[in-house]
């Protein structure tokens, strides 16, 4: 058993502690590890270099008023589409989670092979049947296009998340529910879903991630997002300017979806530390 002031951590019980060799030697492999890590990104700047691709105009042209707009305007597109996904995500997860955890045989099937089925399916499958087969039946935007694959894929995510954080709590509080009277609905309402959420709501956060993600996929449909609006800034810098700012445009936008994505986890992180 472990003391107070032991000081025997979680991994010297389930890993052997290493000798003064071992230590050496993951000492060595560590450092040897970071020089071929700052050779490789230094092998990787200096081509770059020879290449012209850290010249100055290329990365000029990102500063001209236009592009700038050109990108504010395509980064608040991309979020529209993932603030609209995840407003019908969530609700959609946690209902769909809620009737797999009815009693009922046939519900619970039902909804099993729904959330199993948008698991499975790969979201751009989704997209191209949207684009090739939906318009000929009802029309509709591509807008919708884009952000019904992304609820139908994340919703299904978000359902057994939800499910796990219900399997998750105490059997005792349902039991005790039901001795009081009360109905299963009434339980799951009043006591289970709020804990639930509060246990799921940094992962609902991250979901978040996977949603901006997955909005990249309007690439297929030729909808102004951050990616395919990179594409145009790429053939108008050469048309205009003659300039070749493939290298650079994809690097800006890898950094506005990096700065995306680290503010919302973050946000999760922060949330859980404080409902913890």
């Amino acid at each position: 058993q472990r003391g107070a002031g032991s000081g025997v951590t979680d991994a010297a019980l389930l890993f052997d502690e290493p000798g003064p060799r071992g230590r050496i030697l993951i000492t060595i492999g560590s450092a040897v590890a970071v020089l071929g890590i700052v050779a490789l990104v230094a092998a990787g700047l200096y081509q770059l270099s020879l290449s012209g691709q850290l010249d100055y105009p290329e990365w000029r042209y990102f500063l001209g008023r236009s592009v700038v707009s050109q990108l504010l305007e395509a980064a608040g597109t991309t979020l529209s589409m993932g603030v609209v996904a995840a407003v019908f995500t969530f609700p959609l997860g946690i209902a769909l989670g809620w009737l797999r955890l009815l009693d009922n045989r046939a519900i619970r099937w039902l909804v099993g092979i729904w959330i199993d089925a948008m698991r499975a399916v790969p979201m751009l499958l989704l997209i191209y049947f949207f684009q090739l087969v939906v318009p000929s039946l009802v029309g509709g935007s591509y807008f919708w296009m884009l952000v019904l694959p992304i609820i139908m894929c994340t919703s299904a995510t978000t359902a057994e998340v939800f499910r796990s954080g219900v399997r998750a709590l105490d059997r005792g509080q349902t039991e005790a529910a039901w001795a009081l009277g009360m109905s299963p609905s009434l339980t799951m309402r009043l006591i289970l879903a709020p804990q639930a959420l509060r246990l799921m709501f940094p992962t609902l956060i991250t979901q978040m991630v996977t949603i901006i993600k997955g909005t990249t996929l309007a690439y297929v449909l030729a909808y102004p997002d951050l990616m395919y609006r990179g594409s145009q800034m790429i053939g108008q810098a050469k048309k205009e300017v003659h300039l070749s700012v493939f290298f650079q445009t994809y690097i800006i936008i890898a950094v506005l979806y990096v700065i995306v994505n680290w503010a919302l986890g973050a946000l999760a992180r922060y949330i859980e530390s404080r409902t913890r």
